[in-house]
């Protein structure tokens, strides 16, 4: 019935969220930036992520996990920064959730005061209903978007 896909709804948002809240509270206790990256495929998120880390290099403290259906070509070219990077596949899933930073943040060195970039799966419909934890999310979009 329409009432009981409500309440399922609500119950994995609600069930999400209490983990981003931990999620947060984690990052707020290092002073660690968080920042989600949304975007479609071939906006430039990427281009965008390991152009920022490069520039970034010396200066900041930087980490990221990278959010892919399949492949881990993403996070190969943040690592190719010298940047601390996790992949994290989702197969069939389009977005990150907050357990799956739960399980990752804590695979990266990084220090406090820092800044974690998460680049979500490309799709920006999925990851917008779904906090991890960030403190911003950040939306890349091509021109013709």
């Amino acid at each position: 019935s329409q009432r009981r896909m409500l309440e399922v709804e609500i119950d994995v948002l609600d069930k999400n969220n209490r983990l981003a809240a931990r999620n947060r509270a984690r990052f707020a206790a290092k002073q660690q930036l968080v920042l989600n990256l949304v975007s479609s495929p071939g906006s430039g998120k990427t281009t965008l992520l390991t152009e920022t880390l490069t520039r970034l290099k010396g200066r900041a403290d930087c980490a990221v996990i990278e959010g892919d259906q399949q492949t881990v070509n993403d996070a190969a070219r943040s690592r190719a920064t010298g940047t601390p990077a996790i992949q994290v596949n989702t197969g069939k899933g389009c977005h990150l959730d907050a357990q799956m930073i739960a399980d990752a943040a804590p695979r990266l060195p990084l220090a406090d005061r820092g800044i974690l970039f998460i680049e979500n799966v490309g799709n920006l419909v999925c990851p917008a209903s779904f906090d991890l934890g960030e403190r911003h999310k950040v939306a890349v979009l091509s021109v013709t978007e």
